[in-house]
């Protein structure tokens, strides 16, 4: 992979790669954490798309990191108190939770982390998106009623479907559609991930759907991972 000073960006279908060992029994999160280049990182999640379920804070972020050497954890609410936002501007490790793409969007339009996401990643922070959190690193994601493709993060140079295979990445083709001609995208299957640095994106656990809209028709092809 090529040496590149921005970190890493871990995208996720679902949370199973939270937990998931690899053939050297090392885990997935071990290596954002190792990426983060502190001993003790301080962890953020941000549950806007779900709408700050502390199930899932509670029932999966918590759990991930207890596997792994984290100084410490906070949720970051959609409305961040004082004690939040300053939690957040000094955190290693960013994780954007599953849910709906368009609410937690809504959210960081109105709580001011549509800048402060970019920023941070910039000044060295590890981002992690699952599902919804995954899309909205990307170029743009469709509004909930899929009528609207809404411009997001873009801290990736394409956009990101997740978990959509059953129905033949029709939310991807629908995006790009939307996006227009040169735009580029992938689908990350249930179960599977990918970790973006330095250009270049790298399949985790299963291969990625590609999707190419050029002028006059798309192409699609498929990214495995390597060989364990």
């Amino acid at each position: 992979m090529t040496e590149s000073p921005l970190k890493p960006i871990y995208l996720l279908a679902d949370s199973q790669l939270l937990f998931r060992r690899g053939s050297n029994d090392s885990l997935l999160l071990r290596s954002a954490v190792e990426a983060t280049g502190v001993e003790r990182p301080r962890a953020a999640y941000i549950g806007a798309s779900n709408g700050d379920s502390l199930e899932f804070y509670h029932g999966i972020f918590e759990p991930a990191m207890e596997q792994v050497e984290i100084g410490e954890c906070r949720m970051i609410l959609k409305r961040p108190s004082a004690q939040d936002a300053k939690f957040l501007e000094k955190a290693n490790l960013i994780l954007l939770a599953g849910g709906s793409v368009e609410l937690g969007w809504r959210a960081f339009l109105e709580n001011g982390l549509r800048e402060l996401i970019p920023r941070l990643f910039v000044e060295g922070a590890v981002l992690i998106g699952v599902s919804a959190g995954a899309v909205q690193l990307g170029r743009g994601g469709l509004t909930d009623d899929e009528r609207e493709l809404l411009p997001t993060f873009g801290v990736l140079p394409f956009y990101v479907a997740a978990h959509d295979e059953r129905n033949d990445w029709a939310s991807l083709r629908k995006a790009l559609s939307l996006a227009g001609a040169g735009s580029r995208g992938f689908g990350v299957p249930l179960g599977g991930g990918a970790i973006y640095h330095g250009g270049e994106i790298e399949p985790v656990a299963t291969p990625l759907f590609e999707l190419l809209n050029e002028s006059n028709r798309t192409s699609e092809s498929l990214a495995f991972p390597a060989a364990s």
